[in-house]
């Protein structure tokens, strides 16, 4: 318990401090955000410094590893220890790492460019898909079931077609967490509390080893991928001090896509990813509301929304932007509580 607090705490820490230097530094570089054309309300973004992402991702591991060097020992007084990561987990924190890249190479493009365009559409699923792909064969070789799990004590055998509803589903969140990031500390702080929700279902997960051991590998049934949650979490707590509106900087999207990625790559491998439906609620809608749209226009000629993603839907009918942020919190926040209470619900049913 005390190793997740510390993993946590370190997290946040960094990532306060490592951003706060970042900013400078990335304004001296002219590593801004441009904004596009038809978000004329956005305007006074241009510029703001981008890519601070990669301080999430720093951060994160910093936290996941700084929390397996034990210092003290009971009994024995000071004395500096280093436990072993366990290799499963830190797989996890690679993975989501590669699908980080293809973000950095986007936003890349687009500062160098200095533009709103980066990767062709072609360009970014293709390498997002790889990613996906390399995704669902890790958790295959992990020697997962092609069982998928609404709840524990219900679930259906769909056979190969698991493996593929992984590699969408791992593009898919990105690419919803990627959307949704269009307002100051929508991402940030709403993946903080998805994430603290998750960390309380891995760490009931690790304590309960005796039931889980059915849906989930032996590696996640440890305390290392609560630190790794925990650290997670964390991280994006102290994004989002900076992030908050107004922002002094932008994750772009090599953080989107580290923190989109990570979603389903826990649950999944937690076997909770039917809980991907709540912790990830809101930017299931965000993308959501993209697809009605696209959907919407292309045969009707009509659009549903004002604008999409949703959030600029309201921008357009002259909420505030802190109104839209906070109102979206709450929502996701409730669906987090909803999410751990069928979690508990499942637990009494057939856990006990």
């Amino acid at each position: 318990m005390i190793g997740i607090i510390v993993s946590g705490g370190l997290s946040f820490l960094f990532v306060l401090i490592s951003t706060f230097l970042g900013v400078n530094y990335f304004k001296s570089r002219n590593i801004g955000q441009n904004i596009q054309e038809e978000v004329v309300h956005h305007e006074h973004k241009k510029g703001t410094p981008t890519m601070g992402g990669i301080f999430i991702i720093i951060g994160t591991s910093f936290g996941f590893f700084a929390s397996h060097i034990n210092f003290w020992t009971i009994g024995r007084g000071f004395e500096v220890v280093l436990r072993r990561v366990n290799d499963d987990v830190l797989a996890l924190l690679v993975i989501a790492i590669a699908m980080a890249l293809v973000g950095s190479v986007d936003d890349y493009l687009k500062v160098k460019g200095n533009r709103n365009l980066g990767l062709t559409v072609k360009q970014k699923f293709g390498l997002q898909f790889l990613a996906g792909l390399l995704a669902a064969v890790y958790i295959y070789n992990l020697g997962y079931s092609t069982q998928l799990y609404i709840f524990s004590g219900f679930g259906s055998d769909i056979g190969f077609f698991k493996w593929i509803l992984i590699v969408l589903v791992f593009v898919g969140i990105t690419n919803a967490v990627n959307l949704t990031d269009g307002l100051d500390g929508l991402v940030a702080g709403s993946s903080s509390v998805s994430f603290a929700g998750i960390l309380v279902i891995s760490f009931w997960i690790y304590r309960h080893p005796e039931y889980y051991s059915k849906f989930v590998g032996d590696s996640f049934l440890t305390v290392d991928i609560s630190l790794l949650i925990s650290s997670l979490s964390g991280a994006c707590l102290g994004f989002l001090w900076w992030n908050t509106n107004p922002a002094k900087i932008i994750m772009g999207d090599v953080g989107s896509h580290f923190i989109g990625s990570m979603f389903p790559l826990i649950l999944i491998s937690l076997g909770a990813e039917g809980l991907l439906l709540f912790f990830c609620f809101l930017f299931l809608i965000e993308a959501g509301s993209v697809i009605i749209q696209v959907v919407s226009f292309r045969y009707r000629k009509k659009r549903i929304f004002k604008m999409a993603p949703l959030h600029h839907h309201f921008e357009m009918k002259n909420w505030a932007e802190t109104t839209i942020i906070v109102r979206f919190w709450i929502i996701n926040g409730i669906f987090v509580v909803l999410g751990l209470g069928l979690f508990y619900a499942d637990w009494v049913l057939f856990g006990n």
